[in-house]
């Protein structure tokens, strides 16, 4: 399982975190490069087109820091940034309460085959124009390793 795949599926199996985030939990394969939006993510909104609290995660880099090298078996370790979007109408209490409790769930774990997630930032108080919606970005520097 990738890491992608193993964070999000960490995400939707707490009922914590889907009890504010009523619009649900996507990962960049479901949404593809139009991002969250009302076509392909309609569950994401409510029935007159506003968005509900929604998470939305992706994978932007994967770049080796050889702090572990293996050429034989040609293993190396590498850095993936996890970005983890919140979405939400007019309420950043939601978007607020959604980035704690992902925190407590990715910070410092371990997952999908990764030997460690930690925090690296936010991003706060966005505007996503083409939604009409507040966002903000949390940052998740996975440690992992790459095997052939």
């Amino acid at each position: 399982m990738s890491i992608l795949s193993s964070a999000k599926a960490l995400l939707e199996a707490d009922a914590t975190l889907l009890a504010t985030a009523t619009g649900g939990c996507y990962d960049y394969d479901e949404t593809g490069r139009m991002g969250i939006n009302r076509t392909n993510t309609s569950g994401a909104f409510d029935s007159n087109g506003v968005i509900k609290p929604t998470v939305l995660i992706k994978l932007r880099s994967s770049t080796p820091d050889y702090d572990l090298v293996d050429d034989s078996n040609q293993t190396v370790s590498l850095r993936e940034m996890l970005e983890v979007w919140f979405y939400g109408d007019y309420n950043f209490t939601a978007i607020e309460t959604m980035r704690n409790r992902v925190y407590v769930l990715l910070h410092a774990k371990q997952f999908g085959g990764a030997f460690l997630a930690l925090w690296q930032g936010d991003v706060r108080n966005q505007r996503d124009i083409e939604l009409d919606a507040f966002c903000e970005r949390s940052d998740y520097l996975v440690k992992a390793k790459r095997q052939v």
